[in-house]
């Protein structure tokens, strides 16, 4: 298959995997066990990084295609990760939160969960940083060409990897579980933070965290302060 034909099916690819943002959450009473049982706390099929011994956790929705993510992720993360994640203060689940253009932050998932567990969390953190551009990329055409380097990034080295990730059913059915776990958590808008089961509505730039998480992680408290 010449180049050129690889770039138009995983453009059809890219289309017919996408979901409508306003289609994934559902009414809180029709969601499934596996959905409300993991809300709050870790699920089986989170995306972690950090210590399973920390005594606290930061649960993290967020989105590829969300310009206040890309920022935090960016300005903020890289710190919070170095002295509370690494240092083993601090576990950290990530969840998708797709928001628009739905299709593309669909896309960036899907092609992150496809990557090896090892690097889930590089092409979540790449996608953050070159979030601007890839975005840009899209609006003139070449939003196939930029999302078929992500997949190298990711492991894929063939067209037919590719279109399998993205239109694979469970993926979607992943990203769709924690679009309606952050519904029935009450997150609105992302970044969205829980921590310790409890949500945070704090200032999250890397300085108030590392300060709030050292000091309970000090004191041997599991519940933030009032």
């Amino acid at each position: 298959m010449n180049v050129r034909r690889k770039i138009v099916t995983l453009a059809a690819a890219l289309c017919t995997s996408a979901l409508p943002v306003s289609a994934l959450a559902q009414d809180a009473e029709a969601l499934s066990e596996r959905v409300t049982d993991f809300v709050l706390i870790e699920a089986p099929d989170d995306h972690v990084l950090g210590s399973e011994d920390a005594a606290l956790t930061l649960m993290i929705w967020a989105s590829v295609t969300c310009p206040h993510c890309s920022k935090w992720f960016t300005s903020e993360w890289p710190l919070v990760k170095s002295e509370l994640v690494e240092t083993g203060k601090l576990r950290v689940i990530f969840r998708e939160f797709p928001t628009a253009p739905g299709n593309l932050a669909i896309a960036g998932f899907s092609l992150a969960e496809c990557a090896p567990e090892a690097d889930y969390f590089f092409i979540i953190e790449y996608q953050m940083e070159q979030q601007a551009d890839i975005l840009e990329a899209a609006r003139d055409g070449r939003g196939a060409e930029v999302y078929a380097e992500i997949a190298k990034l990711a492991g894929m080295t063939s067209n037919e990897a590719m279109t399998s990730c993205l239109r694979n059913p469970d993926i979607s059915s992943h990203i769709i579980d924690n679009a309606n776990r952050a519904k029935v958590a009450e997150i609105n808008s992302v970044p969205g933070f829980v921590i310790n089961g409890q949500r945070y509505k704090g200032p999250s730039d890397a300085k108030s965290l590392i300060e709030l998480i050292s000091e309970m992680d000090e004191k041997g408290v599991s519940t933030l302060p009032k």
